[in-house]
């Protein structure tokens, strides 16, 4: 019985490798297949995933587009509203002047005018207080003629009064 203790579990032994390298070649292949699988899987995952990228990136990049002119047209609409702007204030300003150029200018001609009628009316006052003297200085000449005509009248009077021959002669005497 010796021997059957050794070639049992010999013959046992030797069952369980041929077995045993039967499962190690099954499984060794069903994780070769879950290997290639999973390989499959993942290049198909990262092939979605590029696409889903490149997708992504494409649109990023045609929104970043749309941005950027959207941007650049805001830009020169707010440079074109700005150079408007300065130019209406710029024609505003001109305008400005040249109607400040035209209203000093008739300032200017109006102060001429107003100087002239000034030295005119101060040339009519004067010929009035002169016109105005020469009256009073007639009437004053003509009050002094009166007083001298009334004296001469008078003188005359006093004279003839005085004189024998603008006495009247006494009556005659009477007869008796």
């Amino acid at each position: 019985m010796n021997k059957y203790y050794l070639i049992v579990p010999a013959v046992l032994l030797g069952t369980f490798l041929f077995f045993y390298n039967g499962a190690l070649k099954e499984m060794a292949a069903k994780e070769a297949t879950k290997t290639a699988e999973k390989a499959a899987i993942k290049a198909a995952e990262d092939k979605r995933k590029a696409e889903i990228e490149a997708k992504a990136s494409a649109d990023a990049k045609r929104r970043q587009e749309e941005r950027d002119a959207e941007e650049r047209a805001r830009a020169e609409k707010k440079e074109k509203d700005y150079l408007d702007a300065m130019k209406k204030l710029k024609d505003e300003a001109d305008n400005y002047s040249a109607e400040s150029d035209k209203l000093a200018k008739e300032a200017a001609d109006l102060d001429i005018q107003l100087g002239s009628l000034r030295t005119q009316k101060e040339k009519s006052t004067r010929e009035v207080f002169e016109l105005a003297k020469q009256v009073e200085l007639a009437k004053v000449s003509r009050r002094n003629a009166e007083i001298e005509i009334q004296r001469m009248v008078e003188m005359l009077g006093t004279k003839a009064g005085a004189s024998t021959l603008a006495t009247i002669p006494p009556p005659p005497a009477p007869k008796n």
